[in-house]
């Protein structure tokens, strides 16, 4: 029997990465069972659980790839312009982004079950808050807004794209996002005028 190279378990952990997500975007966490999953990616069970030890690992690997695909996408767009239009293009994005149906039902509406609040947390914190903290100290001006006092304040901007995400995950009436993104901005300009 040939020996296993190093590509050949990269490009099976992809497989099962890439059939769980399809997985849990179409039948959700419960609904998605570990044998469907190796179906999925054309290997044994076996050979999923040598790469993720349990299910709820294999969720969280899906979930946080999400979470990192998400992030760069906002990066990616927030880069041109003035920095509160570059700012706001980056939350345009990840709004706009949440909308993906594997976002939606992994991340949004399955993450918060399967990991639950800490969990689920944690990691979109580690994940976006920092950009934020970037974000808002581009706005204001690194020299007048210290890493220590924009953090409380991304805190606040950060929640409130979140909670738009959830309201958008929903499919909440009345949340729109171009009327959510001129309220965000009035906020930041409020709550950095704050700091002045």
């Amino acid at each position: 029997m040939p020996r296993r190279t190093a590509q050949d378990a990269a490009r099976t952990r992809e497989a099962v990465l890439a059939a769980a997500k399809a997985a849990f975007t179409e039948r959700g966490y419960a609904g998605a069972s570990t044998a469907l999953i190796a179906r999925g990616a054309g290997v044994t069970e076996g050979a999923l659980f040598h790469h993720f030890a349990s299910k709820a690992l294999l969720f969280r690997e899906v979930f946080v790839g999400l979470e990192d695909e998400l992030n760069r996408h906002a990066q990616a767009s927030s880069r041109d312009g003035e920095p509160m239009a570059a700012f706001l293009a980056g939350c345009r994005a990840s709004l706009e982004f949440c909308r993906r149906p594997d976002f939606r039902r992994i991340v949004m509406l399955e993450g918060p079950i399967v990991l639950g609040d800490a969990g689920w947390r944690e990691v979109d914190s580690r994940m976006g808050l920092n950009t934020v903290v970037r974000g808002l100290r581009n706005i204001a001006g690194y020299d007048r807004l210290s890493r220590i006092d924009a953090r409380p304040l991304a805190v606040l901007v950060f929640g409130a794209l979140n909670e738009t995400i959830f309201a958008l995950a929903r499919d909440e009436p009345d949340i729109d996002i171009e009327v959510s993104l001129r309220h965000l901005e009035r906020m930041i300009g409020a709550l950095l005028a704050v700091q002045d």
